[in-house]
């Protein structure tokens, strides 16, 4: 069972990510040094690079029943300019912690919380009772993302993650929790 539904919002389309996608995930964001600056990953230095995720990491990942992740489609272009996904999936706890990554022309516009709540929304409805995540703390626009879907700052992890550098960072987490269960 694949847990990656088609979703669609007033300004974007959620899928799952496709082969012919690597072009355009490599232009808006997997290239640009200063969206990957807080993330575990290192851009990108040719569009190989990002063919070669797709088909080795990302496709494949899609027969794992837990896999929970959507190529996030501005309708506008029918580009692909982010992604979000299930980062951590602990069954038993029924939680799930969220990342996601977005390219630096469409920050500051609402995206990524429109994406974020509607993946929110649907774990929710697959009976997950927590859906937490972390940003890097030099990164606290990350934060606002998640506060604005409803997540609660919780404190902060030091020497908890690591950057792109393999450099161990401090974190803060956000989580709200399914009221409904």
């Amino acid at each position: 069972m694949n847990r990656t539904k088609l979703f669609e919002t007033q300004r974007l389309v959620l899928r799952r990510f496709e082969e012919t996608d690597a072009e355009n995930m490599f232009k808006n964001y997997c290239s640009d040094d200063e969206v990957t600056k807080y993330l575990r990953w290192k851009s990108h230095k040719s569009v190989e690079d990002t063919v070669s995720y797709v088909k080795n990491f990302v496709l494949p990942d899609y027969d794992n029943e837990f896999t929970y992740r959507w190529a996030v489609v501005l309708k506008e272009t029918n580009e692909v300019i982010g992604c979000i996904d299930v980062v951590e999936y602990d069954a038993k706890k029924k939680a799930v912690e969220l990342g996601w990554v977005l390219g630096r022309a469409y920050w500051g516009k609402g995206l990524m919380p429109e994406a974020a709540e509607v993946v929110r929304d649907y774990l929710f409805d697959e009976g997950i009772v927590r859906v937490s995540a972390h940003h890097n703390t030099e990164n606290p626009k990350s934060g606002r993302v998640m506060q604005k879907i409803g997540m609660v700052y919780e404190g902060r992890l030091h020497k908890y993650s690591f950057n792109n550098d393999g450099e161990l960072i401090d974190v803060d987490v956000y989580a709200v929790i399914n009221d409904k269960i």
